[in-house]
């Protein structure tokens, strides 16, 4: 007989909150509950889960939640449990914005995410790359984005996602657990969202005393072995590997070592960090990691603890000046210490940052003088000055690869600066592109060419896509056909060109033939 009770509407909710509230000050525990109960959602669409070792304190506090129940001892929760489509797991120092499950909700039941990011803020927050939630992200790459760089269970898992996989969150918090759970439904969801925006989640803290470097050099061993189990070896672990040995290596190779009074202590430690980069750093890996931890980790895997540790000392400290740059055959060098020292013998490709250039562009103007396309604008490198210049316009046509380039004329503009403060004054520059005529002598094939910008100083030169960041005089409405030249091949036809914007917010031309108008009767 089947004996499965009915699922009532009543039981059926958004989301359940999970709350460790394990040593958390009453006035923490407060703010967490009642930013709870402040939730747009609303309450009948929420469940809220108090996990901790005093019942007293756990009715109190959840009490006033319809849904709200007695929890299980902290180790015997189950997601099986959980009343809601989504779970998301709070500690009880942490604070939600009024909207944050709202939100959350939204972007995972719009986009069938099964797992959902906000940004966060606060003394416990995990460091967020840069840039990761100026935009919203319906659809991120785990492995083309930095998303992997946040593993903080704090954000909306779907319930069926953990139940499938049967992933179980160690409400204990035991080092690297929490971690090791989040990386595990990343690399199992089918989709990861980013939503945009103000922060949804405001950190308190976390109590107890900060990882020694011995643990979090184990840390960072435990963690990638995890990795390496969720992804096969190639690209996809390489960036998997990346973030672990950029994060809690990193770290217990850095500050936390050099603090380190008993030197037997510490060269335990370097041996440690020697056996576990042994073990881990594959080439792929050390490809994708920030030059300076790169070379670090060649120091300790050749057992040169010492220069280790001053490269370590430089980059704490906060007033060294900014490394120059070597550029040599279009290849760009930072000069970090041992850069071409005789006695350690790194490889300069160590030290080679070119791929990591950071081009600043936007088109400022674009318009039509006959058959020639007028370009205005300004790109420059962030890290090199704007002297010996060669950037070119570059057309490509999509289907067969043919190109065609054309010079810029730089123009001198003392207010312009990178990112930084440093003037970058001949960065602007125009351009015409005869379309009439090109290097061949014959007006540009029929095709799609998309527009790009070879952006070259010093020798170095990278190529970027033209036309979505522009200015606002920039006309992005329909256009109509522009007369370029009469067919070569065809007397009773012409050449024409329609400029377009890609889905992406590229500039792009159509070039096409037509038929001659026939003249109307006079």
């Amino acid at each position: 007989m089947h004996t499965t009770p009915p699922v009532r509407p009543a039981d059926l909710r958004d989301v359940t909150v999970v709350v460790r509230l394990h040593r958390r000050p009453s006035a923490d525990l407060d703010a967490c509950f009642g930013s709870l109960q402040a939730q747009s959602i609303g309450q009948d669409r929420m469940e809220v889960v108090a996990l901790g070792e005093e019942p007293s304190l756990v009715n109190r506090l959840t009490g006033r939640y319809r849904g709200a129940r007695r929890p299980a001892p902290v180790r015997e929760w189950s997601v099986s449990r959980a009343a809601g489509r989504y779970v998301l797991f709070l500690d009880g120092s942490d604070r939600l914005a009024e909207d944050a499950l709202e939100r959350l909700v939204a972007a995972a039941d719009a986009h069938e995410s099964d797992v959902v990011l906000g940004a966060s803020e606060g003394p416990g927050a995990d460091t967020a790359p840069a840039g990761l939630f100026r935009t919203e992200r319906p659809y991120a790459d785990l492995y083309g984005s930095r998303v992997y760089w946040i593993l903080t269970a704090d954000k909306l898992f779907r319930t069926e996602l953990l139940r499938r996989r049967a992933l179980e969150f160690p409400c204990a918090g035991d080092l690297g657990d929490e971690m090791a759970f989040t990386a595990s439904a990343l690399v199992a969801a089918d989709g990861v969202g980013v939503v945009a925006g103000p922060p949804c989640l405001i950190h308190g803290g976390r109590p107890g005393p900060a990882a020694t470097a011995g643990e979090r050099v184990e840390l960072a061993d435990r963690l990638m072995r995890h990795a390496s189990s969720l992804a096969p070896e190639g690209p996809r672990r390489d960036h998997l590997l990346s973030r672990h040995l950029e994060r809690e290596l990193a770290e217990g190779t850095g500050a936390a070592l050099l603090s380190l009074q008993d030197g037997a202590e510490q060269e335990r430690v370097w041996r440690a960090a020697g056996e576990v980069l042994s073990a881990h750093l594959t080439p792929g890996a050390a490809a994708l990691l920030p030059r300076p931890v790169a070379v670090r980790f060649a120091l300790v895997s050749a057992g040169r603890f010492a220069e280790a540790g001053q490269l370590a000392a430089h980059q704490l400290d906060g007033e060294k000046p900014e490394p120059r740059k070597t550029v040599e055959g279009g290849r760009v060098f930072t000069r970090l210490p041992f850069f071409r020292d005789a006695d350690t013998a790194l490889p300069d490709e160590l030290f080679d940052i070119t791929d990591r250039m950071t081009v600043t562009q936007e088109l400022g103007t674009l318009r039509w003088n006959g058959s020639i396309l007028l370009l205005e604008g300004h790109a420059f490198f962030e890290q090199l000055s704007t002297r010996d210049r060669d950037t070119k316009v570059v057309l490509r046509e999509r289907r067969s690869g043919a190109e065609e380039r054309f010079s810029v004329t730089a123009r001198r503009d003392e207010k312009l600066v990178n990112a930084k403060g440093k003037a970058r004054a001949m960065g602007r520059f125009s351009a015409r592109v005869n379309l009439r005529q090109t290097s061949s002598g014959w007006p540009v094939t029929p095709g799609v060419w998309d527009v790009h910008l070879a952006v070259s100083f010093e020798g170095v030169t990278q190529e970027v896509r033209l036309g979505r960041r522009r200015s606002a005089d920039v006309d992005v409405t329909g256009r109509a056909p522009v007369t370029i030249a009469p067919s070569p091949r065809s007397a009773d036809h012409e050449l024409v060109a329609t400029l377009f914007w890609t889905e992406e917010g590229y500039l792009a031309i159509d070039m096409a033939e037509r038929a001659l108008t026939a003249p109307g009767p006079s």
